[in-house]
């Protein structure tokens, strides 16, 4: 297979009709390559897209890195459905485009926030979803934007919560907290993304997935944000509205539990052995043994299975 540059009738620019994908490119290895290409299966499976070939999309995004010149990024892929007519029928023999975006990396938590993140929670958000999009990085972000642009001006993130009160992760980020000696993160749902670093700490670090109500936020001891690109966030403090029904306005949390996560992932990091953009011999991952794979089996969460390339 082969992907199409995108034009202006691209169905991904029209309808949304597409996916992406957000990876962190650190000395020329994109990593933890196959939790993202897992997601990206899935996502296709769901919306009934042309699954990519993983060789062919390896080569394409490393030609890409290699003319871009970059060893370390942001490297965004977007997947979408391709050209099309007028009108929301697909062709019934889609061409997916794909396109491949860089940009530099953030600072490392430690560095842009040693003292930790400063958190809100945004009440309903109407942050439902359809059951068939959920999880999925598909380009229909306007929840996330409008929710973005209701944050208070000195806050790292929000956090999501839905109309039952349950408490769903950042407009960018899944989040951990810990009870006791416990780490737990919330079951996917509405908006909520199924991370791949959420998979990998469930699995590695042994994070459980249960309900986060509202209130009960208020027992965690400490939290993380996470996402691909940042890695593991320690968060110092979450500021809770005023309309909200905890007696608590500002809630302190303890940053020692938190960093000693995010050492565990950066330690992690390190035994990730994703091919490097020179290596010729790529072959791709087995897609069911990927920590992302595995964790949502668990939660009963993937309906459909996803097949090896």
């Amino acid at each position: 297979m082969s992907f199409l540059a995108p034009g202006l009738n691209d169905r991904g620019l029209a309808y949304g009709d597409g996916l992406f994908e957000t990876l962190r490119l650190e000395a020329g290895r994109l990593r933890f390559w196959p939790e993202h290409l897992a997601r990206l299966t899935w996502g296709c499976r769901a919306l009934e897209l042309p699954e990519p070939d993983a060789v062919v999309l390896h080569a394409a995004i490393y030609a890409a890195v290699l003319e871009s010149g970059r060893l370390d990024a942001v490297v965004k892929l977007i997947y979408t459905a391709g050209a099309g007519a007028r009108g929301y029928l697909r062709s019934q023999t889609p061409s997916p485009s794909l396109t491949i975006l860089f940009s530099d990396l953030p600072d490392t938590p430690m560095a842009s926030a040693p003292n930790g993140l400063v958190v809100g929670v945004l009440p309903d958000q109407s942050t439902g979803s359809l059951p068939t999009l959920r999880g999925l990085k598909h380009l229909n972000r306007l929840p996330q934007v409008l929710a973005r642009a209701a944050w208070p001006a000195d806050l790292d993130e929000c956090l999501l919560c839905d109309a039952q009160g349950q408490l769903l992760g950042g407009t960018q980020s899944n989040l951990c907290w810990l009870e006791g000696n416990q780490w737990f993160t919330p079951p996917i749902a509405g908006m909520a993304i199924a991370g791949t670093v959420r998979g990998l700490l469930i699995r590695h670090f042994g994070v459980k997935v249960v309900p986060l109500a509202w209130g009960r936020l208020s027992l965690a001891r400490a939290l993380v944000l996470t996402n691909a690109v940042r890695g593991v966030q320690p968060v110092a403090r979450i500021l809770w509205p005023k309309a909200t029904a905890s007696a608590i306005a500002e809630q302190r949390l303890a940053l020692a539990p938190a960093q000693t996560l995010a050492a565990g992932w950066q330690a992690l990091c390190l035994t990730d052995h994703t091919a490097h953009a020179g290596d010729s011999a790529f072959k791709p991952a087995d897609l069911m043994q990927t920590a992302w794979v595995s964790s949502l089996n668990q939660e009963g969460f993937l309906s459909m299975p996803i097949h090896n390339p």
